[in-house]
């Protein structure tokens, strides 16, 4: 079962500045789970049984917050800021197969504007992972049993450091 709350809100504080946020909390649990990994010194597998354990990549925390400052007509300057708790790589609950909590900056730029019978355009400059965090936001985990002790290999999907994304949206 998964049981949470979630809010998004949004406060003007004045003609050039304004906050945004986002955070859902939640809870996300296994009534009753059964493992099974491959036991190579006997042969067949091995079976465990878990009660009320956390669901795979289900953090119980993810926040978002963006400060917005607007100059000029059209213009828009934005710090954001996301956190991700912890999540485990399989429905044990074991802390050796987790992805740590991470937490990340962005930086968002955006100019809007009319041209000779376009609707809007829309230029964007994304700057993801402002502080060039060392991070991984998914992966997964492989388990057997060999010379008598339980193997735990863990594999990630490493994010990359800063990057820019540049865009351009036209409506007609």
């Amino acid at each position: 079962y998964r049981l949470g709350i979630e809010f998004d809100g949004s406060y003007t504080i004045n003609k050039f500045f304004a906050l945004n946020a986002n955070a859902a909390l939640s809870r996300n649990k296994i009534k009753n789970f059964t493992e099974y990994y491959d036991d190579y010194d006997n042969g067949g597998q091995v079976v465990n049984q878990y009660s009320l354990t956390d669901i795979s990549f289900s953090p119980a925390a993810v926040l978002f917050g963006e400060f917005v400052y607007k100059p000029l007509k059209g213009l828009a300057i934005a710090l954001q800021s996301k956190y991700v708790s912890k999540q485990y790589l399989d429905n044990t609950q074991n802390n050796d197969r987790t992805i740590n909590g991470y937490w990340v900056s962005n930086a968002r730029l955006g100019y809007n504007f009319k041209f000779a019978g376009v609707k809007n355009i829309n230029l964007g400059l994304l700057v993801n992972n402002l502080l060039d965090k060392k991070y991984e936001s998914n992966g997964y985990t492989y388990g057997y049993l060999s010379g008598g002790n339980r193997i735990t290999e863990n594999f990630y999907y490493p994010q990359a450091g800063t990057n820019f994304l540049l865009s351009l949206n036209v409506k007609f």
